[in-house]
Order: C-alpha cells, then sequence, then structure tokens
C-alpha cells in the first residue's frame, strides 16, 4: 500500500517546513512527501516533490494546490492512499492517520475520511442578548444527549485541512472536475464533489473533532493535530477578539504545542520556532488570527 504525503501552502511557509520535520524525522513509517506550494520566494526544503503553482485568491487556490499535489503523488509515486494536510495543519501522531487508512481499507466503498467543517452554535447563543437565542442554547443542551444535533451547522461539509482518501481514477476526476469560484465555500464544495459522484457512504467521519467550531478549529488533542495561526502564547488571541475559544486555545500558540510534543528528532525550523525571542519572522506576512 503506498501512502503519500499531499502538503500544500500559500504563505505559511515556516508552518510548511516544520510539518515536513515532524513527518520525514519523526513518523515511523517512512511515506513520501509532495508540497505544492505558490510561495513566490520558497525553495525546496526536504519535500520528495515540490510542486510550485502560480498564487491565486484564496478559495481557487487551495482547490488548484489540493489537486496539483494529488495529481503529482499519483503520477509520481501510484498512490494508493493520500494524506491532504494544509501547511498550518501538524499531526504529531502517526498512528492517527494509520487507523483511519485501516478503516479505510475495511470498508470497500469509503472513498475519504474526514472531520466535517461544522459550527456549535451553543457558545454564540448562550452570549446572546436575544432571549429566543438563549433560550435556543437551553433546549439545544438539553436534547443533544438524546442524540439530537440541533444548533450544529454546516454538517454537510469536508474539511479541507485534514483528510485521508483513497488516491484512485475516480477521486481524481472528482477532483478535476470540481469548479471553485472565489466566495465558495470550499468544504462544502468537496462535501457536494464526493456524496455526488460516490454517495454518502463513501465518507468515513472524525468524530474525535466533531463540531470543529469553536472548540476543535484550532486544536484537536485525540487527533494530535495543532493548526494555530498565532505562533506562540504572546500571539494569542484574546477574551475579547475571541470570546469562544478555551482558555487553553488562547494561552497555547505553535511553539508552545511544539516544546511538549512526544518528538524523536527536531530539525533546524523547529528549533529556530522553538528557541527564537522574536517571532515576527515566522510565516512572513501571513495572518495570525481566524
Amino acid at each position: 500500500m503506498q501512502v503519500v504525503v499531499c502538503l500544500t501552502s500559500f504563505n505559511r511557509i515556516d508552518c510548511a517546513r516544520i510539518s515536513m520535520e515532524i513527518i520525514k524525522l519523526n513518523w515511523a513509517y517512512k511515506w513520501p512527501v509532495v508540497h505544492a506550494c505558490s510561495d513566490d520566494g520558497y525553495t525546496r526544503y526536504i519535500e520528495d516533490v515540490l510542486v510550485k503553482r502560480e498564487p491565486r485568491p484564496l478559495t481557487s487556490g487551495a482547490a488548484d494546490l489540493l489537486l496539483a499535489s494529488v495529481t503529482a503523488a499519483i503520477d509520481r509515486f501510484q498512490a494508493d492512499y493520500v494524506i491532504h494536510l494544509e501547511a498550518d495543519t501538524w499531526i504529531f501522531d502517526q498512528n492517527v492517520i494509520r487507523r483511519y487508512l485501516d478503516k479505510l481499507a475495511e470498508k470497500p466503498h469509503a472513498m475519504i475520511a474526514a472531520s466535517s467543517w461544522s459550527t456549535d452554535c451553543i457558545p454564540q447563543w448562550k452570549r446572546s442578548p436575544l432571549l429566543g437565542r438563549r433560550l435556543r442554547a437551553g433546549l439545544a443542551s438539553a436534547i443533544r444527549p438524546l442524540g439530537f444535533r440541533y444548533g450544529i451547522r454546516e454538517r454537510k461539509s469536508l474539511s479541507t485541512q485534514f483528510f485521508i482518501a483513497r488516491a484512485t481514477p475516480a477521486f481524481l476526476d472528482m477532483l478535476s472536475g470540481m469548479r471553485v469560484k472565489d466566495g465558495d465555500f470550499l468544504e462544502k464544495e468537496l462535501y457536494a464533489a464526493v456524496v455526488e459522484r460516490f454517495g454518502r457512504r463513501a465518507i468515513i467521519n472524525m468524530p474525535e473533532r466533531e463540531p470543529v467550531h469553536p472548540h476543535f478549529r484550532h486544536a484537536c488533542e485525540p487527533l494530535s493535530l495543532f493548526c494555530q495561526h498565532w505562533p506562540s502564547a504572546e500571539d494569542a488571541p484574546t477574551d475579547r477578539t475571541h470570546p469562544d475559544l478555551t482558555q487553553d486555545d488562547r494561552l497555547r500558540g505553535k511553539k508552545e504545542c511544539l516544546a511538549t510534543a512526544p518528538l524523536m528528532r527536531r530539525g533546524p525550523y523547529m528549533e529556530r520556532l522553538l528557541n527564537s525571542s522574536d517571532l515576527r519572522y515566522y510565516n512572513g506576512n501571513a495572518k495570525r488570527s481566524g
């Protein structure tokens, strides 16, 4: 079984290099890394294949990088499975991926394993000045233990940050046929394309991260997944700007998560993040919030 990691980046280049160091220096199973990148100034690091793409607007650019990386994984390595990671999405524990690879292998009709890109409305409703919304929050809290998912939005979506998929000709054809416009919700477009081509049974959900927003948007410990945009605790959002985040979310940045990660080896870009007192260099002018 040939497994290939498809890494995609626009301007979070330091995150991309550290992701490669996590994968290439620490994962027990040595899978090739295909890196599709649209940063003009980026030069090859330790990826096995670098695919340079022209910069595009956010949504169409993300779709272009995704297609380019999967195409190269199939063409260069005859991949059976691909793992897609956006540059700022780090997975420390390779066993998380192996577990979902096994789930895909066990189900002949399954094509992709991913969480949704869903939102839990309860935190927002609880803070609302409107009585009706506060009552909705109470109702949702009461009926969720009974199996109802009231107040969870955008369930018909697939996280493009991290997913695992069968690298079949049909899957590649599906990606090639997606016509994504700027302003589209890429996670919803991917879900729609998968369901239209393969049916709902093609999706294996990752319940550890459900619902994603707000509590698992930046970190999901059960998946060993960390994707904060802020490099350190000093850069973390405040209660005022991000009231939905937990105190742990606000206090931790990439630096703190990396420092406590159970990694056997550290690369030079990890060391720079861990030891630099001035992190203004990190990811250049990439957005640090959101």
